[in-house]
């Protein structure tokens, strides 16, 4: 659970270098980049004859792709590359605003930005539901796994 968790904010770490919320999609953002990470873990993990791998490059490959659904599904300023590195189309649900993701990535929990975040509240909450319900899924597995 602590993986999947720390997992599903790994694609945000390129905001870190990044000068504008719209710029921030790299290629973390993309499912080729975990796909690869996942199936690299794997093969170590095969290799290595350590079974503890396994469920965590599964964390890190469902964090990060729930990251990557909900970045699409809730898209603001920028969608998502599903087919990168054989496309560079942004893929999105909603209309996006591209315009409004050209402030410092640091100032997004903040005025203009945050405002623009909260004006759909069905994408909003429907981030919050999906997240929490994605968790208590994944507890209550949990919780039958340790039982059995």
């Amino acid at each position: 659970m602590p993986v999947l968790i720390i997992a599903s904010i790994l694609p945000d770490l390129d905001g870190v270098s990044s000068e504008t919320v719209a710029g921030h999609h790299s290629i973390l953002h993309t499912p080729i980049c975990w796909i690869v990470i996942f199936g690299l873990m794997g093969f170590v993990g095969r290799i290595t004859q350590n079974e503890k791998i396994k469920p965590i490059s599964l964390g890190i490959f469902i964090g990060t792709q729930l990251h990557l659904f909900l970045d699409w599904f809730t898209a603001r300023t920028v969608g998502i590359k599903w087919l990168y590195p054989f496309s560079d189309k942004d893929y999105f649900l909603y209309k996006i605003q591209p315009e409004q993701g050209e402030g410092p990535v640091w100032e997004m929990i903040q005025n203009p930005y945050f405002s623009f975040y909260m004006e759909n509240s069905f994408l909003f909450w429907s981030e919050i539901g999906l997240l929490f319900t994605t968790v208590i899924i994944l507890y209550r597995n949990r919780l039958r796994v340790v039982d059995e």
